[in-house]
């Protein structure tokens, strides 16, 4: 090998080693994917990164060195592992979706521009290889724009950083790209049309108007048109700089439109009770879902205005029945509530307990709000929330059996309550066993051990519907109650002297 082959071995190395970086920036990005979001369905991948890593300092030493005897090899041999290791990785990248790329990087927060470039750079591997479309350009769009925001201090707005110290990273990126140039007319015309849709932004005055005019569609259509094209260093810049654009109008000037559809979608959930007669339980399902999807992407810093839009229309739409719901007389959710003969003995605490879930945030879930401070002197499960939520809040499932577990939850509150009763009578007094709350528990664990009975009953239904999730469930309600009556009835019935 001639002196004069190292400056060729020299560039190879450099370019293999820029390639590796990359690689092993995603690689960690993946890693930390299966750390944060567990449920993240990205299957084990082979890695050969730590061999290659080993080969590239060999390749230095001798290059340092000035010996460039099994250099090349060697290099054939780390750029075989290397391209094997890049594809392994990039197959692992289906599995990633532009909102879940988002979100970490929105939960991460210790990461600095050499992060961002070093995957633009991965993806800018790929690109090469199979073009810049799909999932692919909305990942590569999300890590430019992330690095050209800079929040200001005192205001807390996003604004594009200073383009002097953006332009040397997109030439970068520009440059690594073969074959392809740009006419000067071209990227003006370009220029132009991300101009103007900054200038169409601006003036959208509503929500309404913004959708309408499918601005958000129409600009995704242009970018896509773009491919490769979109690292171009001025076109890169002024995509970015309507990327933000974009971020600050959504997050901020149609941040109080945002706040008024989801407060009132709030209002329509929260007064569910009144449309039992008016609006159907799809209706209102839909509703919830769009709610749901609206905040989960608030959250995520992924909402879609087509979800909000789908939102307002849900609003439009149950607004007038919610209003004729409003003039009409109180809800009769506790006058239709029809509960046999059980009615006298467990209708107050039945009151007491669906008026403390209907003050309950239905957006969580059963067992939170079982354990919430509102709800957690009640002792109730997250199946009985569950019961609550199938009769008033989403109509679904057997009504009769959810009524019956809302019933044996009330049950349960008057045995202990009972309990309590006597017990104090005991400890206070010698009293016959004749006294009025002593024949009021006999009769209430006569009403227990019919209950619990049922639940039997019920579970063994859920056992032979294949059902056992809900048969646990049914056991688990059916062994509270026994062990609570099974308390009262020694109260009760055990024989003085």
């Amino acid at each position: 090998m001639s002196v004069q082959d190292l400056p060729s071995l020299h560039r190879r190395y450099v370019d293999l080693g820029v390639e590796f970086k990359a690689a092993w920036t995603f690689h960690q990005f993946l890693q930390g994917l299966h750390k944060f979001f567990a449920s993240a369905s990205i299957p084990a991948y082979p890695t050969d990164l730590s061999e290659i890593h080993q080969t590239l300092k060999l390749v230095s030493e001798h290059l340092t060195s000035n010996r460039g005897e099994g250099v090349t090899e060697l290099l054939d041999g780390a750029a075989h592992q290397l391209e094997q290791t890049v594809a392994i990785l990039a197959a692992a990248d289906v599995r990633v979706t532009p909102p879940l790329l988002r979100q970490f990087f929105e939960r991460v927060k210790s990461y600095d521009d050499q992060i961002l470039a070093q995957m633009v750079r991965f993806y800018l591997g790929r690109a090469v290889e199979d073009g810049l479309a799909g999932d692919r350009l909305d990942k590569v769009d999300f890590l430019l724009t992330k690095m050209g925001e800079e929040i200001d201090p005192v205001t807390g707005t996003t604004g594009l950083r200073s383009p002097t110290r953006l332009r040397p990273i997109f030439e970068g990126f520009w440059h690594a790209i073969e074959g392809l140039a740009a006419e000067p007319a071209w990227v003006e015309e370009r220029k132009l049309e991300l101009a103007t849709f900054r200038k169409e932004l601006a003036a959208a005055e509503n929500i309404e108007q913004f959708t309408a005019s499918r601005l958000v569609a129409r600009y995704r259509d242009a970018k896509r048109l773009l491919g490769r094209y979109l690292f171009h260093p001025e076109i890169v810049l002024a995509v970015v700089e309507t990327n933000l654009a974009f971020k600050r109008k959504i997050h901020s000037e149609f941040k109080a439109e945002e706040g008024r559809i989801l407060k009132e979608s709030q209002r329509i959930l929260a007064a569910e009770e009144a449309f039992l007669g008016s609006a159907t339980g799809t209706d209102l399902s839909a509703l919830r879902r769009a709610y749901d999807e609206v905040e989960r992407n608030q959250r995520a810093d992924n909402l879609k205005l087509e979800d909000l839009s789908f939102l307002r229309r849900e609003i439009e739409e149950l607004r007038p029945r919610l209003l004729s719901a409003d003039r009409g007389t109180p809800s009769p959710r506790l006058d239709q509530l029809d509960v046999g003969p059980a009615h006298e003995l467990v209708a107050p605490f039945l009151s007491e307990i669906v008026s403390a879930l209907e003050g309950t945030d239905n957006r969580a879930s059963a067992k939170e709000a079982a354990l919430s401070r509102d709800l957690f002197h009640l002792r109730l499960e997250a199946r009985e929330v569950q019961a609550f939520r199938r009769l008033y809040v989403v109509a679904e499932g057997d009504a009769e059996l959810e009524r019956f577990i809302l019933e044996a939850a009330a049950l349960r509150q008057r045995v202990v309550a009972e309990a309590s009763e006597i017990s104090g009578l005991l400890d206070e007094s010698m009293v016959t066993r004749e006294a009025p709350i002593f024949e009021q528990a006999r009769r209430t664990t006569r009403l227990a051990e019919e209950y619990v009975g049922r639940f039997g009953e019920l579970a063994d239904e859920a056992v032979r519907k294949g059902a056992f999730a809900e048969a646990q469930q049914l056991q688990l309600l059916r062994m509270r109650l026994l062990r609570d009556y099974a308390g009262l009835w020694l109260l009760a019935h055990r024989p003085t002297g």
